[in-house]
C-alpha cells in the first residue's frame, strides 16, 4: 500500500522517553541600518536562541521554566517537531531512536491558545478529533466510548453538552476549554504530550489585526485544576512536557523534573526538590516562606546579563550535568532490535474527511446564524430596493435605455462586492487550520473543498435565488424563462468569482483589515474598467489590458446582451415610432453580440477567472507556514 503523510501508524511502545543532545538553534533577524528607507537599509544577521542543550524527558511531569524570552516555547516546539529546522543542529531521539515518520501521531501538542471550534459542544469537538484521527477499523460505538473515556478522565461530564463559546455566545470556562484542548490530543492516546503555557489561558485576538492580542490568564484555582489533570495523566505512563512561566507552590511541587533556561542556556535540570539546595550552593539563598518558583525566576530575571553565563557554567561543571549525560547514554544504549513502532498503515478516506469537515462547517453556520441571516436579509432588502428603484422600466428611449444601463451596472457591481463576507471565515480559522493540518487531522484538499461547498450553498446560492426572484420581475426585464435563467446564472457566477477572489486574498493575507482593503481595491479597479465609468478606448494603452481581468465587465456585458437583445425602444409610451433597437445600443457600447458565443464567452471567462482564483487559493493554503 502506498504510504503518505495522512496515514496513521499503530503504536505499541509502552512508554516514550525523549532525549536531546547538543541542541543549538539560530534564527535570521533583520537589523535596520538607519540610513536608508524601506528594505534597502536593512541587513540580515543570525541570532542564537538555544545553546548546546542536552537532557532527557522521561515519564512524568517535565516543566520548562524561565523568564520571558529565554527560549522555553522555542525549545518546546523543536521537541514537538513544530519548528522550522533551518538553523537547528543537534539530535532528538525517542527511546534512543530517530523520531519516526508518524511522530505527529505519537504525540499530542496543546497550543497556548485554545484552538477549538466555538460553535460545537465539548463532546462534538472530541468526536471530530476521534472521527478524523482514530483508526478506520474502529466502529462508531468504539469512538463514542473513547470520547466518553476522555470526558470522564478530564472531568468534563458537567459541560460535555455545552458549546465551547464564541465572541457572541457564552460557553464553558477557561479551565474547561483548556481541558477540552488537552482532550482533543488525548484521543490518540499519545505517549508524549507537549503543552505551551497550559496555565496562561487563552489569547484574545483582534479579527481586524491578529497581531493585536491580549493573554487572558487562568485564575489560580483553574490553573491548579489543569495541572492536577496533567499530573493524573502523567501517572498513566505518559511523558508530559510543558513550558510554564511562574507557577505557585502547590503547582510547583507536582513537577517531577524542571528544566531552567536563561538566555537559551540550561542552568538547572533535575528534581524540584533539589533546586533550593543547588542554588544555595551557588551563592543564592532563599528566604523562608518564599515560593521556590518565584525565587528561581527572580534570580534568572536578575541574571539576564553577566550572571547568566556564570549559572550556565556552574551547571556544566556540576554532577547534575554529568548525570544527565549518563542518562542519555543509558537510554540510547537500551535500544533493541524491536522497532519503536509497528508500521501498519491505517488508510484514511478522503471522502470521510470531507464529510466530517463539512458537518462541522455546517454546524458552525447553523449555530452562528447571524452571518447567514444577514446575507439573506441583505439579499431580500437589496432585491426589493433594486426592484423598486428600477420598477417596471419602460421601453422608451429615455429613460428606458439609461435606466437599464444603470441597473445592469449596479447588479454586476453589487453581486461581486457583497462577497467580501467570504474573507472572514478563512482568516478567522487560520490558526485552527494550521494546527489541525500539522497534527494530521486531514488533508488540505478536503478542508478546502469543504469550505468551498459550505460557503457556496448557504452564502451564495440561497441569497442569489432570493435576490433574483425578487428583483428581476419588479425591474421589468424581459419576461422570458431563458433570459431569467441567463440573468440568474450571471449573477450567481459573479458571486462565485467574488468568493474565489476573497478566498485567494484571505489565504494570502492573515490580517482581516488588510485583506478587506486589498479586496476593495481589486473590486474598485474592476469597476473602473467595466466600461460604464470611462470609455475603455480613451485610457492609456499601457493600462488597457486591465479590462481583460475585470469580472464586472464580463458580467455587465452578459447582462446587457441578455436584456437589450431583441428589444426596441420607442419615443414614448403611446408612440408607435420605435427608432432604436437594442442591438444598436450594444453596438454603440462596443459589446460584441453577433452570435451566441458572444453571449456565453463572458460567462466562460468569469468561470475561468473564478477557477484560477480557487486554484491559487488552494496552492497558497498548501504553502501556509505549518512551522513556527
Amino acid at each position: 500500500m502506498e504510504k503518505d503523510e495522512n496515514q496513521n501508524l499503530i503504536d505499541f511502545s509502552p512508554v516514550m522517553n525523549i532525549s536531546y543532545e547538543k541542541i543549538n538553534y539560530l534564527v535570521d533577524q533583520t537589523k535596520d541600518n538607519g540610513n536608508r528607507l524601506f528594505s534597502f537599509g536593512k541587513s540580515k544577521s543570525k541570532k542564537q536562541i538555544l545553546f548546546d542543550l542536552s537532557g532527557v524527558f522521561t515519564t512524568g511531569m517535565n516543566a520548562i521554566l524561565g523568564p520571558t524570552g529565554c527560549g522555553k516555547s522555542t525549545f518546546l516546539d523543536i521537541l514537538a517537531d513544530r519548528k522550522d529546522t533551518h538553523g537547528l543542529t543537534g539530535n532528538i531521539l525517542v527511546n534512543g531512536q530517530t523520531r519516526p515518520k508518524n511522530y505527529k501521531y505519537c504525540i499530542g501538542y496543546v497550543l497556548q491558545e485554545d484552538v477549538i471550534s466555538g460553535t460545537l459542544t465539548v463532546r462534538e469537538n472530541l468526536m471530530f478529533s476521534a472521527n478524523l484521527r482514530l483508526q478506520k477499523s474502529l466502529s462508531f460505538d468504539q469512538r463514542i466510548e473513547r470520547v466518553n473515556e476522555i470526558i470522564d478522565q478530564l472531568d468534563l461530564e458537567m459541560c460535555a453538552e455545552t458549546l465551547i463559546g464564541t465572541d457572541f455566545v457564552r460557553g464553558i470556562s477557561g479551565g474547561e476549554k483548556k481541558r477540552t484542548s488537552i482532550g482533543m490530543e488525548l484521543i490518540l492516546s499519545p505517549k508524549i504530550l507537549f503543552l505551551d503555557e497550559p496555565t496562561t489561558g487563552n489569547v484574545k485576538r483582534s479579527l481586524m489585526c491578529p497581531q493585536l492580542c491580549g493573554v487572558l490568564g487562568l485564575d489560580a484555582s483553574t490553573a491548579q485544576n489543569v495541572i492536577n489533570c496533567l499530573h493524573k495523566l502523567s501517572r498513566q505512563g505518559r511523558t508530559i512536557v510543558f513550558s510554564i512561566h511562574q507557577p505557585r507552590y502547590s503547582i510547583f511541587k507536582l513537577f517531577d523534573r524542571i528544566l531552567l533556561l536563561s538566555n537559551g542556556h540550561t542552568v538547572y535540570f533535575d528534581s524540584p526538590k533539589n533546586v533550593l539546595s543547588y542554588f544555595t550552593a551557588n551563592g543564592f539563598s532563599c528566604e523562608e516562606d518564599t515560593n521556590p518558583a518565584d525565587f528561581i525566576l527572580d534570580i534568572l530575571i536578575d541574571s539576564k546579563n553577566a550572571s547568566s553565563q556564570l549559572l550556565s557554567n556552574a551547571y556544566l561543571q556540576s554532577p547534575m550535568h554529568s548525570n544527565n549525560l549518563s542518562l542519555i547514554q543509558s537510554i540510547n544504549a537500551q535500544t533493541t532490535d524491536r522497532p519503536l513502532l509497528f508500521e501498519q498503515y491505517l488508510s484514511r478516506s478522503a471522502f470521510l474527511e470531507f464529510y466530517y469537515l463539512s458537518q462541522r462547517t455546517f454546524r458552525n453556520a447553523i449555530r452562528n446564524p447571524l452571518l447567514n441571516i444577514t446575507q439573506i436579509l441583505i439579499a431580500l432588502i437589496l432585491g426589493l430596493l433594486t426592484g423598486l428603484l428600477f420598477y417596471n422600466m419602460k421601453t422608451t428611449i429615455e429613460p428606458g435605455i439609461s435606466n437599464r444601463i444603470g441597473a445592469i451596472f449596479f447588479l454586476a457591481t453589487h453581486q461581486i462586492l457583497c462577497t467580501a463576507s467570504a474573507l472572514e471565515p478563512l482568516i478567522k480559522e487560520r490558526i485552527l487550520f494550521s494546527h489541525e493540518i500539522t497534527s494530521g487531522y486531514y488533508r488540505v484538499v478536503t478542508y478546502f473543498l469543504a469550505k468551498l461547498v459550505c460557503d457556496l450553498i448557504p452564502m451564495r446560492v440561497i441569497p442569489t435565488c432570493v435576490f433574483a426572484m425578487i428583483a428581476y420581475p419588479l425591474m421589468g426585464f424581459q419576461r422570458s424563462f431563458n433570459r431569467f435563467f441567463t440573468f440568474f446564472i450571471t449573477i450567481f457566477l459573479s458571486s462565485v468569482f467574488g468568493s474565489a477572489l476573497c478566498f485567494l486574498i484571505a489565504a494570502c493575507i492573515p490580517v482581516f483589515a488588510v485583506a478587506l482593503i486589498v479586496s476593495i481595491l481589486a473590486f474598485s479597479i474592476m469597476m473602473v474598467v467595466s466600461g460604464f465609468l470611462v470609455d475603455l478606448e480613451s485610457i492609456f494603452s499601457a493600462l488597457r489590458w486591465i479590462k481583460w481581468i475585470s469580472a464586472i465587465r464580463y458580467s455587465s456585458n452578459l447582462l446587457t446582451i441578455n436584456e437589450f437583445g431583441n428589444l426596441t425602444f420607442c419615443l414614448s409610451d403611446d408612440s408607435q415610432v420605435c427608432p432604436i433597437k437594442g442591438e444598436e445600443v450594444l453596438s454603440k457600447r462596443k459589446i460584441p453580440h453577433q452570435n451566441d458565443w458572444d453571449l456565453w464567452k463572458n460567462l466562460v471567462f468569469i468561470g475561468i477567472m473564478a477557477l484560477i482564483c480557487f486554484i491559487l487559493a488552494y496552492v497558497r493554503l498548501l504553502r501556509i507556514k505549518k512551522f513556527k
